[in-house]
Parts: structure tokens; C-alpha cells; sequence
């Protein structure tokens, strides 16, 4: 149909044809993934649970911004009805989430800070499942973005970089809500401070930042906070637009969006299975005896396997599509 036709004159005509074959594409994406989807679900996976299994409970430890996003809670229905197993998932900041494993209460951790990621291996947390070429095993990854007030006091929108942006935010004393958890998020900001800022110490020790406030909550938590006090905060990207289009109504009427495409603001997610040969510790720090902590290995393997097949990669890159227009994560 052509602009004549449905009335559609001068300037507002290739504005008009640009607006419809965008919609037509779009259309199209979330068509072909959907065949994607339901082809990956006929053929289903392969490693299943075994008649007269009786360890069928996978324990995954993972972060809250890979929980508040609702990707597992997306995932799981498939997930179960692909394997026969069931999946027992516990969230918290990264540093949280990977001490879980370390106390020998979980199987697996799905975490995104590659610093702690190397030190649990290193620490011989980590077990490589067969056919990986290393225990740590990166998948997809999106994008940690800065959020704040819409009238920006700080001028971050106009900053030439992520790092200028935080010094901004210094330079003007803006309230800045940090997450103060040692979670993957809070780690990645302590590095953009210490870029912006040339800061060597814990920011939350020195007294001329008081406009900084460490709350030491989760990432919804903070959103909520940063919301409420017209402040700053460093997310994903998955876990803002979570919020602010929720089903519910914006939860988060007065952030907005402030800076996003940095490469210093990627964020990778990985999976490490945990050794069930590893020093074990209670919360005291204390090595637990050897045989005390009972893993479920071969439940680990099959969610990992799981998590890179073909079936949960198609899942994956719609996961977000309908409610955002564009996937909340991707693929590595």
C-alpha cells in the first residue's frame, strides 16, 4: 500500500514507509525465533534424568541480577521438562553467590565478576565438566549501564565516557547509590571509581564522599532506593528495563537511562561447577571433614550442558523481545 492511498502526504510519506517496515522487521525477528523455539523444544535435550534416579534437585547459586531480570525463573519450566531434573536456585551479590559454594551449598554458580570467578577456581573450587576446555565457562552477556534522576544534575548523558561520567557525579557531589555487596556489580563500580577517581582506598571510608551511600542490598533494592532519593546507580541493563516496564506499571518512574555502549560496561556471565574434592569451609572459615558435603555432580553437568544447547541459546536471545523489543542478554 502506498502513501496516496492511505492519505499520507509529503515529508511525514518516508517517515511513515521507514516507521512500517521497521514494525514489519521486527515483526518478522520475533517470528522466526518463535519457529526457532518450537523446533529446539520438539527435538528436545538429550541428557535426561534415568528411572530409579532418586538426586534430582540441581542447587544453582547465582546473582541477583541474573534472578530480578526473571531469566531463570523463564528458564526453569524448560529446563525441567527438558532433563527430569529440578532446580533449587538461590540469589545474591556474586561474592555471596560464589561463598554459597564454598560452604558446599550448591552444585553450580552462575555468577559475573571474572576477578572472584578466578579465584574460586584458582582456589580449587572449580571442576571442569567433560568436553570444556577450562572450569569457568562463559555464555552470554549484556551491558551494565548508569542510571539516575531525568534532569541528570551530574551531566552524565553528555560525558565522553563511562569514567568521565563518575567523575562527574563526584565533581558534583550527586547522590550515587552503590550496592556495596561485593557483588558483580558493586566490583565492576569500584573499578570505574578507581578509573574516574584515581581512588586506591574503599570509597565509603573517605569522609568528602558522603554523598556516597553503600547500601549493601541487592539490585532491585538499590534501583528502588536510587528511585526514591533521586540518585545514581550503576545496573544491568536486564534488570532496569525489568523494572521500568514491569507488568505491574514503571517501578521506577523517575530513573532514566543515562549511558549505556561503553566497552568498559560489558558484562559476561559464566558457570563453574563446583569440586566436590574441594576445602570446604563453614561460614567460620573453617575446613569442613572430607565426605561431609554431598554434591550433586552429574546434575551440575546436565545444566550446564543445558544452558549452552541449542534449545536454552534459542531461549535466551528471545527472553525480552516481547516486553522490551530487544533481548535482555546475549549470546557469547
Amino acid at each position: 500500500m502506498d502513501c496516496k492511498t492511505m492519505g499520507v502526504e509529503g515529508n511525514d510519506c518516508a517517515s511513515h514507509l521507514w516507521k512500517g517496515e521497521k514494525m514489519r522487521k521486527r515483526k518478522t525477528m520475533v517470528i522466526l525465533t518463535a519457529v526457532v523455539l518450537i523446533v529446539c523444544s520438539i527435538i528436545g535435550f538429550t541428557a535426561c534424568a534415568k528411572e530409579g534416579e532418586t538426586d534430582l534437585t540441581i542447587r544453582v547459586s547465582t546473582t541477583t541480577s541474573v534472578n530480578d531480570s526473571g531469566l531463570m525463573s523463564y528458564l526453569t519450566p524448560y529446563f525441567e521438562k527438558d532433563t527430569g531434573y529440578k532446580l533449587e536456585i538461590s540469589s545474591a551479590g556474586t561474592g555471596a553467590a560464589i561463598n554459597a559454594a564454598k560452604y558446599g551449598n550448591a552444585d553450580i554458580i552462575l555468577v559475573h565478576s571474572k576477578s572472584q570467578e578466578d579465584a574460586f577456581v584458582s582456589g580449587g573450587f572449580g571442576r571442569k565438566v567433560e568436553e570444556q576446555t577450562s572450569e569457568r565457562v562463559s555464555f552470554m552477556y549484556n551491558y551494565f549501564v548508569l542510571v539516575g534522576p531525568t534532569s541528570d544534575p551530574a551531566s552524565t548523558s553528555d560525558a565522553a565516557s563511562i569514567t568521565a561520567g563518575f567523575a562527574n557525579i563526584a565533581s558534583t557531589q550527586s547522590k550515587f547509590i552503590s550496592r556495596g555487596d561485593k557483588s558483580g556489580t558493586h566490583t565492576k563500580e569500584v573499578t570505574l571509581w578507581d578509573s574516574s577517581l584515581n581512588i586506591t582506598s574503599d570509597i565509603t571510608t573517605l569522609p568528602q564522599y558522603s554523598w556516597y551511600v553503600s547500601a549493601g542490598s541487592a539490585m532491585g533494592a538499590c534501583l528502588t532506593m536510587a528511585n526514591e532519593q533521586n540518585g545514581y546507580v550503576l545496573t544491568d541493563k536486564a534488570t532496569y528495563l525489568s523494572y521500568k516496564n514491569n507488568t505491574e506499571g514503571d517501578k521506577i518512574p523517575n530513573l532514566s537511562l543515562l549511558y549505556e555502549q561503553d566497552n568498559a560496561l560489558k558484562n559476561t556471565y559464566s558457570m563453574i561447577a563446583v569440586n566436590p574434592e574441594a576445602a570446604f569451609v563453614n561460614t567460620e572459615g573453617n575446613t569442613l571433614e572430607g565426605g561431609t558435603v554431598k554434591l550433586n555432580t552429574k546434575g551440575a553437568d546436565i545444566f550446564l550442558n543445558w544452558m549452552i544447547s541449542e534449545h536454552a541459546k534459542a531461549l535466551i536471545a528471545f527472553y525480552g523481545t516481547t516486553n522490551y523489543g530487544a533481548p535482555l542478554f546475549y549470546l557469547i
